[in-house]
């Protein structure tokens, strides 16, 4: 199948240039991993240690040309860090909402034993009966002073209620008794059932604290839910699990959207081009702002100037592959040829040890395909050596698979899309290249004046 040809090639450069846009979006998927894990308390030095080596070993793979490992390995793990960072988060919310449980629990149980101190006529310290009354803002708080005043309990109830015969009598008969601790006297009080109303509310405040959202907005109402009696909860929630779950839903948009503005960024950082530098700055000042208000927009320039710049350099990369092999196969390829090609959407190179044939190219500007074909060179109106022709037609068959050997040596692929066998059209006879190109230069010297002149 020696006729024309249509065919894709994938160059070595452009394989290299997509596995850094892969292991820029890793490194964005990283930075957003430890920042979720930061916030919430979910991540140790060990787990970034483990994060930064398995990054590093990806980055070799693309020293050592492993390629398509590299690609499927970073997919992995980029897929890997986004589901363990979701599974970290759901670790904070439920440890919130078990801390605000817990809050909640210990409240009632200062409250039971502030009652029992009050019944016994016990005097309290000022500062544990303003921490027992729920003016104390942490769980740790209110059970230290529920230790001091359960302290209290025993020694002031017995000198208001015994004897000393009888405290002499219930010290021997208990002597070498241990005495309860808090979690012991707070597990034998009555415990209220969960409120399932308090409960959704307390997991939704979880999730906005793990997606890094302050619940502040919503204390004052969860604070008035707490108070009502729980026939009523149920229906003054209604509204505000409403606006929580809103808030949840926003909040987990507003996280993807940052991860997909760091992604880009990532990748736009590879980029020279005065246009990805600029859109770059955008893309920063956003995410530092939190705002994200054109999150999307920017996330849609981003794609087009990615892909654009992209497609740019991998034709450039493919022009050039294709030009080096042929001049390496003894094909006249001289300085502005691939200019030519862009230009004119064809060029024909000439084959030195054979003036009177050569091959055109075509395509590859707008598209990855590129089509080739051998090509006499001459005067279309004189007669031909159709045996000769197909002769060369042979002889360039050979040579695409040199040409393809080449490419593959340097790293790149050659796919085929179609091959037409020789002889099954005419052969192609084009003018000489290089009276074209000689009177393109004349033509442009017309029109442009030459320094010379114009000194």
């Amino acid at each position: 199948m020696s006729g024309p040809k249509a065919f894709r090639i994938v160059t070595r450069a452009e394989i290299i240039a997509i596995c850094r846009r892969n292991l820029a979006r890793l490194d964005a998927a990283i930075e957003s991993w430890t920042s979720a894990g930061r916030r919430n308390g979910t991540i140790e030095q060990k787990d970034m240690d483990k994060v930064r080596a398995r990054r590093n070993e990806l980055h070799r793979l693309l020293e050592a040309d492993r390629f398509i490992e590299l690609q499927k390995q970073v997919a992995a793990e980029i897929a890997f860090l986004q589901a363990d960072s979701e599974r970290r988060i759901e670790r904070a919310a439920e440890m919130a909402a078990r801390s605000k449980r817990d809050l909640r629990r210990s409240k009632v149980a200062a409250e039971a034993l502030l009652q029992r101190l009050q019944g016994l006529n016990v005097e309290i310290p000022a500062d544990i009966r303003s921490e027992l009354s729920g003016l104390a803002g942490s769980c740790e708080r209110l059970e230290a002073a529920m230790a001091k005043a359960l302290l209290l309990l025993p020694s002031q109830a017995a000198q208001d209620t015994t004897t000393d015969r009888q405290r002499e009598l219930a010290t021997r008969l208990g002597a070498g008794e241990r005495r309860d601790t808090l979690q012991e006297w707070i597990a034998r009080q009555p415990q209220e059932m969960e409120d399932p109303a308090l409960g959704r509310v307390d997991a939704l405040l979880g999730e906005l604290r793990g997606l890094g959202i302050d619940p502040s907005p919503f204390s004052h109402r969860v604070a008035f839910l707490e108070t009502e009696p729980p026939a009523r909860r149920s229906l003054i929630a209604d509204s505000l699990l409403l606006d929580l779950a809103a808030s949840v839903k926003d909040g987990r948009a507003r996280a993807q959207l940052a991860d997909e503005l760091r992604a880009r960024r990532g990748e736009l950082s590879l980029m020279k081009s005065a246009d990805a530098n600029s859109l770059l700055t955008e893309i920063e000042e956003t995410l530092a702002s939190r705002s994200l208000t054109n999150g999307q927009d920017l996330v849609k320039r981003a794609d087009f100037l990615i892909e654009e710049e992209f497609k740019v350099m991998a034709a450039a990369e493919r022009r050039r592959a294709v030009l080096e092999g042929l001049a390496s196969l003894g094909y006249e390829v001289s300085e502005g040829m691939a200019t030519a090609w862009v230009q004119n959407g064809q060029i024909v190179l000439r084959k030195a040890a054979n003036p009177g044939y050569g091959v055109e190219l075509l395509g590859g500007s707008s598209s990855d395909l590129l089509q080739v074909r051998a090509v006499g060179i001459g005067n279309s109106a004189e007669a031909r050596n159709e045996s000769r022709d197909r002769d060369m037609e042979t002889v360039w068959c050979g040579e695409f698979d040199r040409l393809k050997a080449l490419v593959a040596k340097a790293g790149g692929n050659v796919a085929m899309e179609f091959a037409r066998p020789v002889g099954q059209f005419p052969l192609k006879i084009v003018s000489d290249p290089g009276v074209s190109h000689q009177a393109d230069v004349a033509i442009r010297a017309q029109r442009e004046p030459s320094l010379n002149r114009r000194a």
